[in-house]
């Protein structure tokens, strides 16, 4: 392999370090160069995984895709979000859990051939196995038309997409440094969700701390123990059985009945978890720098509840809020960002566009535009045909991504986004393609989203917690 090879695999499989920890040299690249490299580096991707992965190498013949000339040339092979879900669900209904890992080895390189999952009764379970037997650390979305996405994304891409978002944390402080470095310094992660979970931004405190808080001393969540994939399961299934009228035929596995106790408890900390937390945070934190990282609505609640007890400027300034996944259909409070504003005692909230699929938090820059990753090569498609719009000036459709991070799984995937990008420079000096700041699904400009989003996970998972309950106590 060549110095020239070397670096492209360094820039798609570690750019933190291909930048210098620099999220200045990120988004600086010339627009030519950039394009370049991903080139190159996607061309590698495919020669590398084309063979490994049976559902890739299916689609790669089925359209005769043989080599990556351009990059609209991996448009074909783009997987639709759904192939990440394709299973019967009857396999995670009836914890048929050798059958699915049989799936999931079809979309990774990663050999699970040998492991023995026939003893799991739950998602939990299986999940747990997979982390403990082999490399992989598989994240799963939240509930789409009453099922779930699996993503086998392996624990050297988790450490690797970290160690990229370490380099972004502090642009905001030292905008044309190096502070990306492990050199010592971390925030003091403010996590109001669950320690632990499986879901994409569940993964976060698990395997970003390295890079993220340094410590479990630099880790302040809200609530102890682990969300439960399962009772995530149950609220997709239960929202979807609600639109039909069903939810009184809904099955429920027989392996939650013997976790009524945990689930109660869970309603109640639900309940009292939020006054004790600010509370605690005001103790401990009063004065030093934090980086409060969640949802619009999620970081309003805390905002709300601080200010009504007079609470107001509570961290140090140069603290860090970051949020992502939009309104998603919710009435949005005209104050929101202001009231988490005046809470924290920031001067501005870091917005910025995620999915589950990808290994970027592509952040918003002082114009209002959103940046992509350097590693991350955007797409935006005709809706109606699903062609690649030209790589220039001003384009709006579907959006799809190539994550040259993924290294044991394909990258490419079609999203129900559509978006407005831009191929020009930005006003702020960033030279990587922005998008605008509204971005809509095109399920709900037909009538309807039948996805729980990251926004929408709290309130689906409560009223799946309140269905368990209910049932069980039935029994």
């Amino acid at each position: 392999m060549s110095t020239e090879d070397d670096e492209v695999r360094r820039f798609a499989s570690l750019p933190s370090e291909y930048f210098g920890h620099s999220w200045h040299a990120m988004q600086h690249v010339p627009a030519d160069e950039l394009e370049a490299l991903q080139l190159a580096a996607l061309r590698m991707r495919f020669e590398d995984l084309r063979g490994e992965i049976p559902t890739l190498s299916a689609m790669a013949d089925e359209y005769e895709v043989t080599a990556i000339e351009r990059l609209e040339d991996v448009v074909p092979l783009l997987f639709q979000h759904s192939v990440y879900k394709s299973y019967p669900i009857s396999l995670l209904v009836k914890s048929r859990f050798t059958e699915l890992t049989r799936w999931l080895d079809r979309l990774s390189t990663v050999d699970l051939s040998g492991v023995d999952v026939g003893d799991c009764a739950s998602i939990d379970s299986w999940l747990g196995v997979l982390d403990a037997e082999t490399e992989l650390r598989v994240l799963h979305s939240s509930g789409t038309s009453g099922t779930m996405s699996f993503l086998p994304r392996s624990l050297g891409e988790w450490d690797a997409m970290f160690s990229a978002f370490r380099c972004g944390l502090f642009q905001f402080s030292d905008p044309q440094g190096d502070r990306g470095r492990h050199d010592g310094e971390y925030f003091n992660l403010i996590w109001p969700l669950y320690r632990h979970g499986r879901s994409a931004i569940m993964r976060i405190p698990e395997l970003g701390r390295t890079h993220l808080f340094g410590s479990e001393n630099g880790l302040h969540v809200m609530r102890p123990g682990r969300m439960s994939s399962d009772s995530m399961f149950l609220a997709g299934r239960l929202r979807a059985a609600a639109a039909r009228g069903e939810v009184d035929q809904l099955e429920i596995n027989p392996a939650l009945r013997g976790r009524r106790e945990e689930f109660a408890r869970e309603q109640r900390e639900m309940v009292e978890s939020l006054p004790r937390f600010i509370e605690t945070l005001t103790e401990r934190l009063r004065g030093e720098r934090v980086w409060l990282l969640g949802t619009w609505n999620v970081l309003y609640d805390i905002a709300k509840a601080g200010l009504e007890n007079g609470m107001t400027e509570v961290f140090a300034p140069d603290s860090l809020v970051t949020t992502g996944g939009g309104a998603k259909g919710q009435v949005v409070p005209e104050d929101w960002e202001d009231s988490v504003k005046r809470f924290i005692g920031v001067d501005h909230v870091q917005h910025a566009y995620v999915m589950s699929e990808i290994t970027a938090l592509n952040k918003m820059c002082e114009h209002g535009r959103y940046h992509i990753e350097p590693w991350i090569v955007p797409f935006v498609l005709d809706p109606t045909d699903g062609r690649p719009l030209p790589r220039e000036g001003i384009q709006t459709g579907r959006a799809a991504v190539f994550d040259l991070m993924a290294q044991t799984y394909w990258g490419g995937f079609i999203t129900g986004d559509e978006v407005s990008a831009s191929y020009e420079q930005c006003a702020c000096g960033r030279t990587t393609t922005h998008l605008a700041r509204t971005i809509e699904r095109y399920s709900e400009k037909q009538g309807g989203d039948d996805k729980i989003t990251c926004v929408a996970a709290e309130d689906a998972h409560r009223a799946a917690l309140e269905f368990l309950t209910q049932q069980l106590e039935r029994t």
